[in-house]
């Protein structure tokens, strides 16, 4: 089974194409200066180095969060591109889970830290068993020290939001602060990809109208319109 993955919820996107269980090719990039560009080209490149057409491929994983909120809406509508074109299915993955997939079967549990900006980090804990990745701590979007007071056990840390907050992260929690000696095996896409192949059996989707992004907060336009409403909502109380 070949499927195609796509990962654009994090700052350096990536694609990458699995074949039966193997990562045959990847290739991870900045988004800038475009975005959509810059995906459609390193899908070519993918297809290329995998020796594969779009049309050879069985299925299509995309991330959906949380992550840029602006990143995964284009990397869902290149997933909706590509479904209607080929009409193929598809399976959602978790942004966090994904980027915890990155590891090969690591000893420690891992915390998949992203960047949420105002201060926060999205979050997730994850334990590698056997059968896959195992959640510990859900997702969310909180602060660092909040992340920390939950961390009782060293533990991974990996993802774009690590650096930001490192310094935060080695006071708090001393030696339970842990980081990968080297870089991830995969990349965010590839590790996409591989979760897909465990879903495909029971979870594959054809629907597009069911695909759901997981933003975990608003967005700023959403808070600035909910505010604008409230702000014109007559006062009957008075």
């Amino acid at each position: 089974m070949r499927i195609l993955g796509i990962d654009s919820s994090t700052p350096g996107c990536s694609i990458a194409l699995l074949n039966n269980d193997t990562i045959v090719a990847e290739q991870i990039g900045d988004p800038r200066p475009s975005y959509s560009k810059y995906l459609l080209q390193m899908v070519d490149q993918v297809l290329t180095e995998g020796k594969s057409r779009l049309d050879d491929v069985d299925g299509f994983a995309v991330t959906i969060g949380p992550g840029s909120f602006t990143g995964l809406r284009i990397g869902v509508s290149l997933l909706k591109g590509f479904v209607l074109a080929t009409e193929k299915p598809f399976v959602g993955i978790n942004s966090l889970e994904a980027l915890a997939r990155t590891l090969d079967s690591p000893k420690h549990p891992i915390c998949t830290v992203l960047d949420a900006r105002k201060s926060e980090v999205y979050a997730a804990v994850f334990e590698s068993q056997k059968e896959g990745l195992h959640p510990l701590i859900q997702e969310s979007a909180l602060s660092p020290e909040a992340l920390c007071e939950k961390i009782e056990v060293p533990t991974l840390f990996i993802g774009g939001g690590v650096g930001r907050y490192r310094e935060i992260f080695k006071e708090s929690l001393g030696a339970r602060f842990l980081e990968p000696g080297t870089q991830p095996e995969f990349s965010t896409a590839a590790g996409a990809a591989m979760l897909a192949s465990r879903q495909f059996a029971h979870q594959k989707q054809f629907d597009l109208n069911q695909l759901k992004i997981n933003y975990i907060r608003k967005s700023e336009a959403e808070l600035s319109l909910g505010g604008s409403l409230a702000e014109r909502r007559p006062n009957h109380g008075n």
